[in-house]
């Protein structure tokens, strides 16, 4: 699995997006808003990343949990700054 399938999948199951979201078109304009964030020095937080979600994918229902376990944003931002290899 590619990072974009799996960067995909944990924001399906993370943020309860639609079955058909993230689309690509989406997925691009989530990673390019978190891309900005992070080349401003700014470590996305969780709300950042709800909001983002939230912006592109309008059906996805945001739940922020408090004391979430944060690697799972680390993984996401790896996952969005990522260069694709395949």
């Amino acid at each position: 699995m590619n990072s974009d399938n799996e960067l995909a999948r944990i924001i399906k199951i993370k943020f309860s997006t639609s079955p058909n979201e993230p689309a690509s078109h989406q997925l691009e304009k989530i990673k390019q808003d978190i891309q900005a964030l992070v080349a401003k020095g700014i470590t996305p937080s969780e709300k950042d990343w709800a909001d983002i979600v939230k912006k592109y994918c309008p059906d996805a229902v945001n739940h922020v949990y408090a004391g979430v376990d944060t690697s799972d944003l680390i993984t996401l931002m790896q996952l969005a700054t990522k260069k694709q290899d395949d």
